[in-house]
């Protein structure tokens, strides 16, 4: 396991900011996170003055296709013990908790992936 982290900037710092992104975030990891592929654990959220920080551990992920041939099918397996992947994963996650919750209170400084959206007749779209 390999501990890693994402940077939360705090813009404004509102009432228990702290705790409601703590709750949000350990929510949304339940419902969305928990239920992957990708082995994630010891999920901690600690802060400092001007910053939120989520520290995860993860395994390397293993991806598996499969195809077919005359003969049969085939199976091929790879490892990525890399965790920009976990990382982009862990990033986008907590970036659509702050785009949904925290938008004015907080910014995910970016290291993987970009979110963008879209307002169309007052709902987000991606």
């Amino acid at each position: 396991m390999k501990k890693n982290t994402v940077t939360v900037n705090i813009l404004y710092n509102s009432e228990k900011l702290y705790e409601r992104f703590e709750s949000a975030f350990h929510s949304i990891a339940e419902i969305y996170i928990k239920c992957t592929p990708i082995d994630i654990s010891n999920i901690e959220v600690k802060k400092s003055k001007e910053n939120i920080f989520v520290e995860f551990d993860y395994n390397s992920l293993e991806l598996e296709y499969e195809y077919e041939f005359e003969e049969g099918a085939v199976k091929e397996k790879a490892s990525l013990p890399n965790g920009d992947i976990v990382d982009s994963f862990m990033e986008f996650w907590i970036k659509w908790v702050v785009e949904g919750f925290f938008k004015e209170e907080l910014k995910v400084d970016t290291k993987h992936t970009e979110i963008t959206f879209n307002e169309v007749d007052g709902k987000k779209t991606m």
